[in-house]
């Protein structure tokens, strides 16, 4: 297992090096604009809004977040694209040589995931480390809720890549990009089924042009920072069930892992 690893840490090396640079970027960037809007620029384009389009001080706070979620992202998003190793593996013809190594179709399948939420774990390691920096420099955001936002998206994207992980061992190597877009659209369309009346109200809303949707806005910044536990046991809850699909496809189809 420790070798399978290894090499599929070789695959993300390309995206490990790019990562290195978003954290310094990012990093950067969200400093700068903290300052900017608790001193600069941003500050004062905030005051404006608030004179001129009747927004509140919570409203703009919101919008802050929103930014500042947009950045927390970005290392995230980095080790997010696990289908590198998969179209690495096909290239190489990995499948067949790996179905004929001494460990089971479990062990082989539990290294994928291994590699794959180890560099999720790093991704929100480096987002906890940034906003805490972050939490010292502003009163936008507290650390706690940063936490909760960066556990938020952590458990997202860790629902995204074990979807696209099951895809990926179903469609085969070439299928990557559908891979992507089918697990895309099974979060979307499962979101929005849990969730009918509320985007009925938000598309009503919109369409009436009504201030609500600015409501909902908050409603949903204030569930990704304070319920962040329901989407971290929901992500549980998918990786589990994704790595025993997985482990089934893998045994029936040996060369794919």
């Amino acid at each position: 297992m420790k070798g399978l690893m290894i090499k599929d840490l070789m695959c993300l090396r390309k995206q490990m090096i790019l990562f290195a640079y978003t954290v310094a970027g990012v990093l950067v960037l969200s400093v700068m604009f903290v300052l900017s809007a608790r001193f600069g620029n941003i500050a004062d384009a905030n005051q404006t809004m608030m004179t001129e389009n009747n927004l509140s001080d919570i409203d703009i706070k919101n919008l802050s977040t929103l930014s500042l979620i947009l950045f927390m992202l970005l290392p995230i998003a980095m080790v997010s694209d696990v289908t590198a190793i998969f179209r690495m593996d096909g290239k190489a013809g990995f499948g067949a040589v790996s179905s004929t190594l001494p460990l089971s179709a479990n062990k082989r399948v539990m290294a994928r995931y291994l590699t794959v939420f180890i560099m999720f774990g790093i991704g929100v390691g480096v987002d906890i480390v940034i906003s805490f920096v972050l939490s010292r420099l502003t009163n936008i955001i507290s650390f706690a809720d940063f936490f909760g936002i960066i556990i938020s998206a952590a458990s997202l994207m860790c629902i995204y890549g074990a979807l696209v992980i099951v895809f990926c061992f179903l469609f085969g190597y070439g299928k990557e990009d559908y891979a992507i877009v089918v697990s895309w659209a099974v979060i979307l369309i499962t979101a929005m089924l849990a969730n009918i009346k509320k985007v009925k109200l938000i598309f009503a809303s919109v369409k009436a042009g009504d201030s609500d949707s600015l409501d909902f806005f908050s409603e949903f910044i204030n569930f990704i920072k304070y319920k962040y536990f329901v989407l971290f046991f929901i992500s549980i809850i998918v990786m589990t069930a994704s790595y025993f699909v997985s482990v089934k496809i893998a045994e029936k189809k040996r060369s794919v892992v």
